[in-house]
């Protein structure tokens, strides 16, 4: 035999060759050669039938002469190094009847013409030659493919076959090509009693003709071979990067079948072998399937020309009658037909936002509400009354942030396309009238419509862009050590400064906005709040967000604060705007000029005492009662956005001081809760007016923690609170004439709920005494300070390190961004509906919080840590961050250079956060195509892809889209106006299945099977059939 040369058609010829010389005798192989030379299939008839190529194939015996000569043609083959391959190959008795040429024994029977011995003159005597230091390139072949089906039969053993079926890939290298080996197994779907509909699965079992064909018939998410062929067990032999012509299409396919027998008993069902031909192009295959004595071939091809008289199932039937030589009387009684028709529509209106969606519009702007009216389904939730205040202005803010998902150049549908599937899945021959002047197969009639959405993979992500783009800053911003000092230009010294710094202005006025430009960011950022009022966590929107029924304040309790557990800033805030705004800059020297511009007007606007943001409310803040003093922590977000809190806060307190109002505080408890709480003299305790007291952020708090811990005596730590304490005694004494010291505790135990434990007993002896009685009023030092306290706020924004702060300015927009698709994914079920975000949606989100929580939570560098005490958690709730979480103020007050986490942590979140928005776009735009009746099938189209069809308003809808859709390819000009409907035009495809199944008595390897597929310039005929070999 020969070696492969570089040209695969050589390869067919020359493994032909050696499979002739090599005819093992009392072997399967003169079984098959047998039957090929009789099959009818493997003439030129069927080349010719499907269109295919080449003269008749038919198996021969070498005469001596052209072995000889086939001899002399061949060069020969390599030598084998090491344990040859007949030695590799577990020896199987000649007459056995599972002998077959790959499995070779160490004897090859060779014609005796090729042997040069004629003694007896029988032509057809032959005589063993051990050779265990060659083998033919077909040898070799079927060895790789027989190791290969071995380990796929071993995983058939050891593996649970779930709904997705079971698939492994192997590969071998021969002759300086690649083989590829893909092995499938499908399970059958409940209606299908045994896998397979083909000759695959009867050539050894009786079915009842019934079972045959149904909705398996035509699966939707399924490898081409299962829906041409129906098999459902099967393996693809491929050669990497070659086009396969027939000719060696067919010897590879002859080495796989030949090793599949190997492992034969090991395979339940057995196993069809397949190879692509011309490379796929036409996709065309060759297949075919041994099993107890029977054979089963496939063949598969593609015109470019559609033949009028096969365009229709009366047609068809003739064709398949004159290919099986079937006659009409048998064909009347066991022909079984299924068809498919495939609708598309691939243009859609662009989406208007949530209005369209929560007023029950179309994509056309016509109102679907009438739509389905008698249908069940029909009916719409209505649209809670709106409600006032800060719940209605939280509810419109959601609505616009979610709009601008596809808001300006982000308009691009997430859908590409959508399928529409009308099935008639089985029906006897004469069932339906289909030809070429009438046709009973009316889709809006058909037993079964499925809808199948396909995805766009251009859709952009706008929210995920940003983040990446955030991210790709990083580098840039580990070179700014000030933000102010960044926009500070040196004077070069040299020349070749001079030129560099030219060339360096040159390419930022590229990259950086224009001055008019900035100061539209800059008024856009200074047009929102500082901070979000506490009251919004009961909004309606950010309610559903959470799952639950709307103006809940329990299920944003639950969304929210794990989202504050990545420290950034809460939606609609400053911080999140710059953020927002930052994400769009081409570099990092934009943020930089961006941040310092806004910070620029917020320090005129102190100086000027100009109100610094439109806040209505003071941010929210709170004491930690572990902690035993009356100091308050600003929520749990980035240390930025508690400096800017802090700057307001002054503010506030500055303006109320300038009018005359002393911004005191009755902290402690309701008169409810003081009355019956008497002093030791038997006097009624009155509440003291205290002073205001101190805003401390996550910096401040650290660097007192570490003095109290440098600190070893307990009276020299108890004077780090001595101020508030001190204050708080002389307002007491002033209010209770006569209390003792144990009243003052009880006061500040009970009603204030702080610890005194942190003090020690002595040195509250000794304060007590020493302190008079003074009100707040009469106090002339003060516990908050604004004016220093928003100097030191300030001075830290304006001259943060630049890794710093892109840090939090990422976790600012990711927090912002996750909490923005939380409102939208629960608009996709129904904005102000009682109904919960759909359940795929939910699962993504958690996912994505998880993700993000995992990489930027749990203490990533070691001893950067805050816990729920010191980090200044949120406002009522000790527990909320837990403990490990990260904190900002500890590289401040360090010294440390902030960094981001590993890089797979963030890529992880980054990935779960473009599953989310991508699936959350997809709901929004599902939600406006789909209102009314149709708005039950978005949960399955957005989990599955595909959804069933199951009454008569989902059809209408359906309908109505695809028509409209129609309608603005016309207008786009891609397809020509004729005032057809989408019924009434043709269909993308049509498909049809044609199944000769005998009665169960009868021999099931006669079953005969056909698939076609029409389009407007293709069609495509794939034929199934088995005989026996005996």
């Amino acid at each position: 035999t020969a070696r492969l040369s570089s040209s695969l058609p050589v390869v067919g010829q020359l493994g032909r060759l050696g499979c002739s010389r090599h005819r093992f005798s009392q072997g399967l192989l003169a079984a098959r050669m047998r039957a090929r030379a009789s099959d009818p299939l493997s003439s030129s008839d069927e080349d010719e039938d499907l269109g295919g190529a080449g003269g008749r194939r038919r198996s021969r015996v070498a005469s001596g002469a052209n072995d000889a000569g086939n001899a002399a043609f061949a060069p020969p083959l390599r030598p084998l190094t090491g344990r040859s391959f007949l030695e590799e190959v577990p020896a199987t008795p000649p007459d056995s009847p599972a002998a077959s040429p790959a499995a070779p024994t160490d004897a090859i029977a060779l014609p005796p013409a090729a042997s040069g011995d004629d003694d007896d003159g029988d032509d057809g005597a032959v005589f063993e030659i051990r050779d265990f230091t060659t083998a033919s390139s077909f040898e070799r072949i079927t060895h790789q493919i027989t190791l290969a089906a071995k380990k796929w039969a071993g995983l058939l053993r050891r593996e649970t076959i779930d709904e997705d079926g079971l698939m492994s890939r192997d590969e071998f290298n021969h002759m300086e090509f690649k083989y590829e080996l893909t092995f499938q197994l499908v399970r059958p779907e409940a209606s299908d009693p045994t896998p397979g509909a083909s000759p695959s699965v009867g050539v050894d079992k009786a079915r009842s003709t019934t079972d045959r064909l149904g909705l398996h018939t035509f699966p939707m998410r399924a490898h081409r071979l299962q829906r041409w062929f129906g098999v459902h067990h099967f393996l693809i032999v491929s050669v990497r990067g070659q086009n396969i012509d027939v000719d060696s299409a067919r010897t590879v396919l002859s080495a796989a079948a030949l090793a599949v027998q190997n492992v034969a008993p090991a395979f339940d069902p057995p196993i069809s072998c397949f190879v692509p031909v011309d490379g796929g192009k036409r996709r065309r295959y060759l297949g075919e399937l041994m099993c107890g004595g029977a054979r089963a071939v496939y063949s598969v091809d593609q015109r470019g020309k559609v033949d009028a008289s096969l365009e229709h199932l009366e047609g068809l039937q003739d064709f398949f009658c004159r290919k099986f030589a079937v006659g009409a009387t048998e064909v009347s009684r066991n022909l079984m037909c299924g068809a498919r028709f495939t609708y598309l529509a691939d243009a859609f209106d662009p989406f208007e936002g949530l209005d369209a969606v929560d007023n029950g519009t179309c994509g056309d702007g016509a109102s679907c509400s009438g739509r389905g009216s008698s249908d069940s389904e029909g009916s719409t939730a209505a649209s809670p009354s709106a409600s006032s205040g800060g719940a209605e202005r939280e509810a419109r803010v959601a609505a616009a942030h979610s709009e601008a998902l596809l808001a300006d150049d982000e308009q691009a549908d997430p859908i590409e396309s959508m399928q529409l599937h009308c099935l008639w899945p089985s029906f006897p021959r004469d069932s339906f009238v289909d030809n070429a002047t009438y046709s009973e197969l009316d889709p809006r009639i058909a037993p079964f419509w499925k809808l199948r959405l396909t995805k766009s993979d251009q859709a952009p992500l706008p929210l995920s862009k940003s983040l990446r783009t955030l991210l790709d800053f990083r580098k840039e911003a580990r070179t700014v050590r000030s933000a102010t000092a960044a926009l500070t230009a040196n004077a070069p010294k040299t020349a070749m400064a001079s030129l560099s710094m030219a060339i360096q202005e040159s390419l930022e006025s590229i990259l950086l906005p224009s001055d008019a430009e900035m100061q539209d960011l800059v008024a856009q950022c200074l047009t929102c709040p500082i901070s979000t009022p506490s009251s919004s966590s009961t909004s309606p929107a950010f309610a559903a967000a959470a799952g639950t029924a709307p103006f809940s304040a329990g299920a944003a309790a639950d969304l929210l604060p794990r989202l504050a557990r990545l420290r950034g800033a809460r939606l609609t805030t400053l911080m999140a705007k710059l953020a927002e705004l930052g994400s769009q800059m081409r570099c990092f020297k934009g943020v930089v000029m961006l941040w310092c511009r806004v910070l620029a007007q917020m320090r005129h606007r102190w100086d000027s005492e100009q109100p610094l943001a439109p806040d209505a409310e003071p941010p929210p803040t709170g004491s930690v009662s572990a902690r035993a003093v009356r100091a308050e922590h600003f929520g749990s977000s980035c240390l930025a956005q508690q400096k800017f809190e802090m700057l307001l806060r002054s503010a506030q307190v500055r303006s109320a001081s300038s009018a005359g109002l002393r911004m005191g505080t009755h902290a402690g408890a309701t008169a409810e809760e003081v009355e019956g709480l008497l002093l030791a003299s038997g006097a009624q305790l009155l509440v003291p007016e205290l002073l205001h007291p101190a805003l401390l952020t996550e910096d401040m708090v650290l660097q007192l923690d570490m003095a109290a811990a440098s600190i070893a005596e307990p009276a020299e730590r108890a004077e780090l609170c001595g101020r508030e304490l001190r204050s708080d005694v002389a307002a007491f004494k002033a209010a209770n004439v006569g209390a003792s010291l144990e009243d003052f505790l009880t006061w500040r135990t009970r009603l204030l709920g702080l610890s005194v434990e942190p003090f020690p007993r002595e040195w509250l002896e000794e304060m007590w005494e020493a302190v008079p009685a003074k009100s707040a009023a009469e106090q002339s030092s003060r516990l908050f300070e604004p004016e220093r306290e928003a100097e030191m706020a300030l001075h830290y924004l304006e001259n943060i390190e630049g890794t710093h702060l892109l840090l939090q300015v990422f976790r600012s927009r990711l927090s912002a961004a996750l909490e923005q698709l939380s409102a939208s994914a629960a608009a996709a079920a129904g904005a102000g509906a009682a109904e919960a975000a759909p359940a795929y949606l939910r699962v993504l989100r958690e996912r994505a919080i998880s993700a993000c929580l995992t990489a930027f939570t749990g203490g990533y560098r070691a001893g950067i840590q805050c816990d729920a005490a010191g980090s200044g958690g949120s406002p009522g709730a000790d527990d909320t961050n837990g403990g490990g979480d990260f904190c900002d103020g500890a590289n401040v007050v360090m010294g440390e250079v902030d960094d981001f986490p590993s890089e797979d942590a963030l890529q992880a979140a980054l990935q779960a956060v473009e599953a989310f928005e991508a699936s959350t776009r997809l709901a929004l735009s599902l939600r406006a195509k789909f209102p009314g009746p149709g708005a039950s099938l978005v949960e399955e189209l957005l989990s599955e892809g595909e959804a069933a069809v199951t009454s008569d308003g989902q059809r209408r809808i359906i309908e109505d889209i695809f028509h409209r859709s129609r309608v603005l390819a016309q207008t786009q000009g891609r397809e020509a106006p004729d005032g057809r409907g989408v019924f009434e035009s043709l269909p993308l495809a049509k498909e049809f299945v044609l199944s000769h199944q005998p009665p169960a008595s009868a021999d099931t390897a006669a079953t005969k099977r056909m698939y076609a597929e029409i389009r407007e310039r293709q069609m495509r005929i794939a034929i199934a059939r088995g005989f026996r070999l005996t």
